[in-house]
């Protein structure tokens, strides 16, 4: 009977084949085969069966004598391409660890086998010409190129039916292998979370898997990344990191945290280990009323992390005031510890104190923030002015007029993720701070001190640092003394261009990064 196979390609001249999941659940072992070598008219092969906590088994090795190289791909349904008939002598595997010291379960598969060989022999010549052209260029004949392990967090799980329906509805998903589940954490936003591992075919968007697990069930909330948390200056730092590959820290703005970064991520982190950091005061970070809030706290809070995950070297990412913290970073740290710079709407100051030079408009309502700052001194008042501005309510009808332009990005998801952190103790104290506070170094002041590649993306409809003000004017300045700093307006995007129009985020912010080799 003939095993039906999908062909999965990597590079250095190996071939691997990965059998219908249909197949596997009839009795076929998980096993990983190889093409390593090809000799004349044969094929030799290496196969790996998985098994679990384990890491020893036993080695043997076999030849495999193919007749010939299907010319036509037969494609049955989605699971399958079969590409290669024959006849085939013994051939089981090995065992290997990856680098953890785990053995990967996935379902592929060494059955290369029919009950006889029916292709004509007289074009086993054709065999290895075939065959190199097949792994010298997988993509002209439309293999996939290989799969990844990829984490989200699933927020909402309340159970574990939940989790195992989830698993079940993920499985099914095309381009989906296996899906791990971790331990279930209570609490958080929507209650209850899993990190899920998941193998993932190449030819599968992030983007795109992190939608279709979304659109399993509105009622989750899916983050594409994995959380932890580090101790920093002993308080509890919360962090999100996802993908492979050099390290970008992304910082987020004023009342944001790493889930602001979730539409974003998936971009960076097809060939980036991706960081987001919640800033102390903010997200699932501490919030310590005995801290004075602003950039330059921030700086080494970052720089710190640097030195932690990412020491040799990084991308720095930062939104609205998020930019402010990341600009201190790069000038108080210098190019040992971060390679490049991305900013998303940067701010001039942190808050009022430090806009005043901003033009006559800026000015002309000072006094109106003079007001507000007194107001917030008073604990009742404070106490008010805040929950008004907290609700959900609010949240979403202030991304919606003021700071997206795609209304469709203003998911409930997202109104969660940043009203969830608000509820917490301390939110309040440090609400007041940031607007009563010091301001922080303005950009002019940093920018001086940093000499490394910076792109400024600036969404042409951002209503709070416009495209036209003084910051982005400053900036395009820049731009054109210094040959590594790039200046780019979006149109039709907000104060969030990550979260407002990602695609076109991404679109710019990739090249950047290839073109410095960052």
């Amino acid at each position: 009977m003939e095993v039906a196979q999908r062909a999965l390609f990597a590079g250095d001249g190996v071939a691997e084949r990965l059998i219908s999941r249909s197949n596997a659940q009839q009795g076929c072992p998980g096993k990983h085969s190889s093409i390593v070598s090809v000799s004349g008219r044969r094929v030799q092969i290496a196969t790996r069966q998985s098994a679990r906590n384990s890491r020893l088994c036993c080695s043997r090795s076999g030849q495999l004598k193919v007749l010939s190289l299907n010319k036509y791909l037969r494609v049955p349904h989605k699971h399958s391409n079969s590409f290669l008939s024959g006849s085939s002598s013994s051939q089981t595997g090995f065992i290997t660890a990856d680098s953890k010291r785990r053995n990967r379960i996935s379902v592929v598969s060494a059955g290369l086998t029919t009950d006889s060989g029916t292709a004509d022999e007289s074009k086993e010549a054709e065999l290895a010409s075939a065959l190199q052209k097949i792994v010298s260029d997988p993509q002209d004949i439309g293999f996939s190129t290989g799969s990844r392990t990829v984490t989200i967090t699933v927020c909402g799980v309340l159970n574990d039916n939940d989790l195992r329906r989830l698993k079940s509805q993920v499985e099914d998903l095309d381009g989906v292998g296996n899906a791990r589940i971790g331990t279930l954490k209570e609490g958080g936003v929507r209650g209850g979370s899993v990190a899920m591992e998941i193998d993932v075919e190449k030819r599968v968007p992030l983007p795109a898997l992190i939608q279709s697990v979304q659109a399993l069930d509105e009622a989750l909330l899916i983050l594409p990344f994995k959380s932890a948390s580090w101790i920093w200056r002993g308080n509890k730092i919360n962090y999100s990191v996802s993908g492979f590959g050099k390290p970008l820290i992304l910082v987020h703005g004023f009342g944001g945290n790493a889930g602001h970064f979730a539409r974003l991520i998936p971009f960076l982190a097809e060939n980036h280990r991706v960081y987001a950091i919640d800033l102390l005061g903010f997200g699932a970070s501490d919030k310590p009323s005995n801290t004075e809030y602003g950039p330059e706290l921030w700086a080494d809070l970052v720089c710190d992390f640097a030195k932690e995950f990412a020491s040799e070297g990084s991308v720095l990412f930062g939104n609205s005031i998020g930019s402010l913290a990341v600009l201190a970073s790069a000038a108080k740290a210098g190019s040992d510890l971060f390679t490049g710079i991305v900013l998303l709407n940067c701010a001039g100051a942190m808050n009022r104190k430090g806009l005043a030079q901003d033009g006559l408009a800026l000015r002309l309502v000072a006094p109106i923030f003079i007001v507000v700052e007194y107001l917030l001194q008073q604990p009742k008042i404070a106490n008010f002015l805040f929950n008004k501005f907290r609700s959900k309510e609010n949240v979403k009808q202030i991304l919606q007029q003021q700071a997206y332009c795609d209304k469709q990005a203003v998911t409930d998801q997202l109104v969660d993720i940043l009203h969830h952190p608000s509820t917490d103790e301390g939110a309040l104290d440090v609400f007041v701070k940031v607007f009563t506070g010091e301001p922080g170094p303005r950009p002019e002041v940093l920018m001086p001190q940093i000499d490394i590649p910076l792109l400024l993306l600036w969404g042409e409809k951002d209503p709070w640092t416009p495209a036209n003000g003084p910051i982005a004017k400053y900036f395009r300045k820049i731009a054109v003394e210094r040959d590594h700093v790039f200046v780019t307006t979006l149109p039709d995007v907000g104060h969030c261009p990550h979260d407002d129009r990602p695609e076109l985020a991404a679109g710019e912010i990739l090249p950047f990064l290839e073109k410095y080799n960052l």
